[in-house]
C-alpha cells in the first residue's frame, strides 16, 4: 500500500539573512575600509618623509665622497627617481652603483621634482647636480602630497631639509 507523501511541518522562520543583518555587515566593512585607507595614506606620507630624509643623507654622502676621492660625482634627477655617475680616470662618466648609498633609487608615489637652483642661478635646464672637491650651493625642491619640500645644500656639503609645514 502506498501512503500519501508526508508534508514537512512548516518552519517558523525562513533561512538567510535579514536586511538589517546585511546592512550591519556592510557598515562594518565600510568602517574597516575607511580605517585601512587612512592607514595607507599615513604610511604613504611616512614613506615620503623617509625618502626625503634619505635623499638629504645621500646628498651629503655624495658631497663627502666626491671631496675625498677628488673626482666629480653627478646625481641625475630622473622623472621618477635619481641615479649617480662618477668621472673615471679616463674622464668618462660611468654609472656609480655602490650599494646601499649610490644605487639608483625610485621616488615613492606622490613625490616629484619641482625645481633645482644651483649657486643662485636660474632654474637648471639639465636636472643634474655635480659635486666636486667642493660642493655646490643649491636648492632642490620636491613636490609632496602635503606641499613642497626644500633641500638646501651648502658649500661645506651640509644639507638641510625643510618639510612642508615644518623644518628639520
Amino acid at each position: 500500500m502506498n501512503s500519501p507523501p508526508q508534508e514537512h511541518p512548516r518552519r517558523g522562520h525562513a533561512t538567510g539573512f535579514t536586511l538589517i543583518e546585511v546592512m550591519v555587515v556592510l557598515v562594518i566593512m565600510g568602517v574597516m575600509a575607511t580605517g585601512i585607507s587612512l592607514g595607507l595614506d599615513s604610511l604613504r606620507g611616512r614613506d615620503a618623509d623617509q625618502a626625503l630624509r634619505r635623499l638629504r643623507l645621500v646628498l651629503e654622502a655624495t658631497a663627502d665622497r666626491a671631496a675625498v676621492r677628488g673626482r666629480p660625482i653627478v646625481i641625475e634627477f630622473l622623472p621618477d627617481g635619481y641615479r649617480f655617475s662618477a668621472l673615471d680616470p679616463d674622464d668618462n662618466w660611468r654609472p656609480l652603483n655602490d650599494p646601499p648609498v649610490f644605487t639608483e633609487k625610485t621616488l615613492p608615489g606622490g613625490l616629484y621634482w619641482s625645481g633645482l637652483r644651483i649657486d643662485g642661478q636660474p632654474e637648471a635646464a639639465a636636472p643634474r647636480l655635480q659635486f666636486g672637491t667642493q660642493a655646490p650651493e643649491y636648492e632642490l625642491r620636491v613636490a609632496t602630497p602635503s606641499g613642497e619640500a626644500r633641500l638646501i645644500g651648502k658649500a661645506n656639503g651640509d644639507v638641510s631639509l625643510a618639510l612642508p609645514g615644518r623644518s628639520s
